[in-house]
Parts: structure tokens; sequence; C-alpha cells
């Protein structure tokens, strides 16, 4: 499990938060508000009139769709003094499996858990909480090989992250009002309310989906979106609409270059910045003046944060490649990052690209050899690679080159596979958007005597074969798993 921690108390503490907090930071509905604050009091009480075992640290894990329910069980844990741990309501066999191999919760609030059956007896994992007197944060993220892993954070990690954006973009000191389409269970999610919370501003929270169909009053403050969210709106026309935004945030994944013409074409506020769950968030970001101005990188590093690139444990001039090192006063360590970049002369970050295989389909992480293991696991392939191939809406789609293990195997047998787990829980379930949008199915993947996948020479096979009609599967979310 990966840390981020600081011996110094930042300015912000939870209580003085919400001691302070905009009685309306939930829209204009005064009324709704108060409500909530009585369901955060509700669920406060419940987990300090709990006696869990005083050898342990209390640790409640949160796993709600509506994200009102989702933000008043997490500001009642905080409250209570109790560790919480976020989590995705739509995961899946798997991810809950290996959740369970990290933190034993005390308390669980959530819809559909498949939390595995484990012993009575097995005995709490240590997740390294560090402090005894401020409450971790635990944010998931995806591992190496795909599994979920949790990044430690405490409140003054995530108050420096929203501290500095809001330096960045409201250096008067102005209230931050966000529009939030994201699920708050996601790090860009809960960071846009942060910062609305932070600065004594406003919260819109609202499905995407209803976007495309419906007439929407104009915006006002910051838009967060991934690439597909963008694309989509676009294609309904809203790009006025988009107009009206301070600024519309963008990241989670690589947008492609049509993309971003078709904004500033537009004349939309764009925002392109990097971060991560480890850093919580954004830690650059490029104004939308220089956007529009023609600026296609990834911007200045936000006031909490310094990027470092770096070769060989080396720190590199400007205009030299190198793995992307972040800096922040909150953490303990650096954040080595899986990014390649460089810096312009005048501190402009550029991404290039990625050191390993990761995929970004959507804004969410998939990790080829997760893919790899389930199908590997439905016993029709005898070989199979995993790959992001370019995409117009998605950035970057899954795809599984197989080589099948008998005449009967197609890509409608491998889906159905991968979809239903067997009564033995063999095959792994994957969540929706892990699975593959495209299949090619060859006669044997090219590898060497070591058995070591030669990936340039099957790109250039799939470059042959792109004239070929795919066989594709659909992928109708918005971009993130809502």
């Amino acid at each position: 499990m990966a840390a981020a921690d600081s011996g110094v108390m930042g300015a912000s503490s939870v209580q003085a938060v919400w001691q302070g907090l905009n009685p309306a930071w939930l829209g204009s509905d005064r009324s709704r508000t108060a409500a909530w604050k009585g369901q955060v009091g509700d669920r406060r009480r419940q987990l300090e009139n709990y006696s869990p075992d005083p050898s342990s640290r209390p640790l409640v894990l949160i796993a709600e769709a509506d994200p009102v329910d989702f933000l008043a069980g997490f500001w009642a844990a905080l409250l209570a003094g109790w560790d919480v741990a976020i989590a995705n309501p739509q995961w899946g066999q798997q991810e809950w499996q290996s959740v369970s191999q990290l933190i034993c919760p005390t308390v669980i609030w959530g819809d559909s858990i498949q939390w595995p059956q484990l012993p009575v007896s097995r005995p709490q994992t240590n997740y390294q909480a560090g402090s005894d007197t401020e409450p971790a944060i635990l944010v998931p993220t995806g591992g190496s090989s795909g599994q979920v892993k949790f990044v430690a954070h405490r409140w003054r990690s995530l108050i420096a992250a929203a501290d500095g954006f809001c330096q960045f973009f409201q250096p008067a000191g102005e209230p931050v009002n966000v529009y939030c389409v994201l699920p708050v269970y996601h790090v860009s999610g809960l960071m846009q309310v942060l910062r609305a919370w932070a600065s004594g501003g406003e919260a819109v929270i609202a499905p995407f989906k209803p976007l495309l169909r419906s007439q929407i009053d104009d915006g006002s403050g910051f838009i967060s979106l991934v690439p597909t969210q963008l694309e989509r709106l676009i294609q309904a026309g809203k790009g006025t609409w988009l107009q009206s935004f301070q600024a519309v945030l963008l990241g989670g994944a690589p947008p492609w270059p049509t993309l971003l013409d078709r904004a500033a074409d537009l004349r939309i506020p764009l925002c392109l910045s990097y971060g991560m769950t480890e850093t919580a968030a954004m830690v650059s970001a490029l104004s939308p003046q220089d956007f529009l101005r023609g600026d296609r990188s990834s911007g200045r590093a936000l006031p909490h944060a310094t990027i470092q690139i770096i070769r060989n444990a080396q720190p590199l001039p400007p205009r030299e490649l190198g793995q992307i090192v972040v800096h922040i006063a909150t953490l303990t360590a650096p954040v080595y990052t899986d990014d390649l970049g460089y810096l312009s002369d005048d501190g402009y970050l550029h991404i290039t690209g990625r050191a390993s295989h990761k995929i970004i389909s959507g804004g969410e992480n998939i990790f080829p050899a997760e893919v790899e293991a389930a199908l590997r696991s439905t016993g029709q392939v005898k070989d199979v690679c995993v790959m992001g191939l370019p995409h117009s809406e998605w950035g970057e789609a899954v795809t599984a080159i197989y080589v099948p293990a008998s005449a009967a195997v197609c890509a409608e047998s491998l889906r159905q596979g991968l979809l239903k787990p067997d009564s033995a829980g063999i095959v792994p379930a994957l969540s929706r958007y892990k699975l593959p949008k495209h299949w090619v199915q060859l006669p044997a993947l090219p590898r060497n005597a070591q058995g070591k996948l030669n990936r340039l020479d099957l790109l250039t096979r799939l470059q042959r074969l792109s004239s070929q009609p795919a066989q594709a599967s659909e992928h109708d979310d918005d971009g993130c798993e809502h």
C-alpha cells in the first residue's frame, strides 16, 4: 500500500472546515444541505457509539453510489476520528477479493458489496495508518498488475492539494464553485467537492448522461471532465454551455489532437492538467488562456507541488526527456510516476508517454496483465496479449489479440467467459470498463525464443489488419464507472 503522510498539520483542520462549511455548499438548496448535515450527524453518532477492538484503529469502508450519501459518510468518519476507505460501488468480485487482502473494515456502508467470505479469526491487515491523531483516508487506485491498492492520504495532503488549486485559479481568495459530474469515489470527483468546501464555494453534483440530452442552465466556476466526456458533450451540441465555465478541467487520460482542435474552435476554456491519486489529483494546469492561444502542454506546477524530470536517478535540465517525479510538501516522499515527459524552458510540463503498458480508456486505468489473466482463465486461448490502441472517443481502446484454443472460440465466447464466472469462482469477474472493446484472432503471437512478445511486430500486424472489419464490443457508459 502506498503512503502519503507528513509531520505538519495543514492550516485548515477537519473541524475548522466543517465549522465554516458554506450553508449552501450543495448548490443553492439550503434545506437539502440542512438535511445532509443531519445525516452526517446521525452517522457520526453511529460511529462514536460503536465499541471496536481498542487494540486496532477503527476503519469504515464507504461504497455508496449516491454521491450525497457517500459524502455524508465521508464527513461522519472524519469527524468521528475513524480511518476511512473509499471504494467503487461498481467493483466486481475480483476487485473486492483484492481489497479484502489489504484491509479489514470495522464498518461497511455501501450498495451491493461482494465482500468475500473470510474466516472470523482473520486478523486485521496493517495498512500502515501512521499518525495516531489524524485519520487515514484510503483512496483506491490500480496497482502494477491491475489489482486494487490504496493510497493512504491524510486530511492535510488533501487540503494542501485543494488549497494549491484555489491559489492557482483564484489568487484573490474568491470561492471556488464546481459542477461535478465525475464519481466522488474517484479522487478527481472528491477533490472537486473538497475545493468548494475549503474555499466556501458551492458544488453542483449531477449525473453525466442527462447532460447530453437536456437543456442546462449556464455553468459557472469549474467542471472536470475526462476526454471521452468532452467528446460526447461536443457531439451533443453543448459547446456553448461549456463556454460559460471559468475553466473546463481535462484530465484522466491523454486527449487526442482532433478533440483539442474542436474545443479550441468552439472557444471552450479548456484547462489541460496532470495529476494522479498519489498526489490527490492535479499537480499542474494549463490556463484556458494559454490553451486558446495554442499551447497543448499540461501547464505549470500548482503552488503546492514541484515537478522534476529525472533519468537514472539524476535530475535533467529543460527539454530533456525523462521520468516525471512530483514533490509535495505534505508527502513524506516524492512520487515517482509511470509517465515520461519534459519541462520547457519556462517550466511547462509536456507529457510524451508512459514507461509501462498501462492502458487509460475513458479515464480508467487498466492493466493488460489483469485482463490477460482473466482471458487465460477461460481456457479458451492458447496465447493472448492485451494492448491499448488509439481510439477517437475513449483515448485508448482495450484490444485483445488471441490465439484460440479450438475452432469454437470466438470473440463472443470469450466475452461470455469473462462476464459469467463459473460456480467454482475460477474465472475472474472483470469490471465492465476493463472488458476488451476490440478482438483480433491470430494463428500465433510473435514471440522470441525466450517467450518475450515482440510488441512492435504485433502492432505492425494490427496496422495491416486495420482495414478489415473488427469485432467490437459495445461500451455505453460515460467514460467512468458511475
